[in-house]
Parts: structure tokens; sequence; C-alpha cells
């Protein structure tokens, strides 16, 4: 993000550091749209561009969302009701991150949809 080319636009950029961590094979998306790593939900990503050539290595996974067991826990730590079963509603949450930024300035923030749930700290197991 230090590069100018890179913007951000109601809560939207035109680089993803999450897509970009997806299509490396890292981790599948969750309803938050936050991304699952071996690691869990609750973390950073940076990529690096680079034109050296590298051997690609199979991905863990098929499909996007793969290691989302959509238990919902989520839905219910989110204090704004921003997330449901179809997903994240960008507006809701920038509605109440904007009402955070104005009672805690400079430091606000939420995350609690990716905290106190089973992928925090890793890939959810599969109940079978």
């Amino acid at each position: 993000m230090a590069d100018p080319r890179f913007k951000v636009v109601e809560l939207r950029s035109n680089w993803s550091e999450r897509h970009a961590a997806f299509v490396a094979g890292l981790g599948t998306f969750s309803l938050t749209r936050s991304l699952i790593t071996r690691l869990g939900a609750a973390g950073r990503f940076g990529s690096v561009i680079t034109d050296l050539d590298l051997q690609p290595t199979p991905r863990p996974y098929q499909e996007a969302g793969e290691y989302c067991q959509a238990c919902g826990i989520c839905i219910d730590r989110c204090p704004c009701r921003a997330v449901d079963h179809m997903g994240k509603d960008n507006g809701l949450c920038k509605a109440y991150l904007d009402t955070t930024l104005a009672l805690y300035a400079p430091r606000y923030g939420c995350g609690k949809c990716q905290t106190a749930v089973p992928c925090e700290a890793g890939i959810p197991r599969r109940h079978s």
C-alpha cells in the first residue's frame, strides 16, 4: 500500500492482499470475507510484486470458501449485524467503523467477527 497507485475508496481497494494470498494458496474466504489460513483468520497480509520466476505449488483447496464451516458464530459476534449467511455488508460495517472512529480517534476498529470464532487460530475441523 506504499505505492500511490493503490487506492482504497469506501472500504474497497484496487489491490487485494487477501485475494493475492488466496491465489498464492494461503487460504480461503470466510462469511466475513476474511481469509482463513492454517494460522487462522485474525491476521494481515502483504504482497510483493516481482518478475522472479517461481515454481508454482499446488493449492491445498479447490473452492474459494472451502475452509469456512458457515457455522454462523461470526454473525453473532458482529456488533452492527453487518454479517449474515450471504456475507458481509460493507456499508453497515463502514458506518459502524465511522462511529467508532468518531468516539475513539485516532484508535478505532472492530474485528470482533474474526475473534472468538472457530477459524480465529486455524482452519476449523470438519464435522462428519
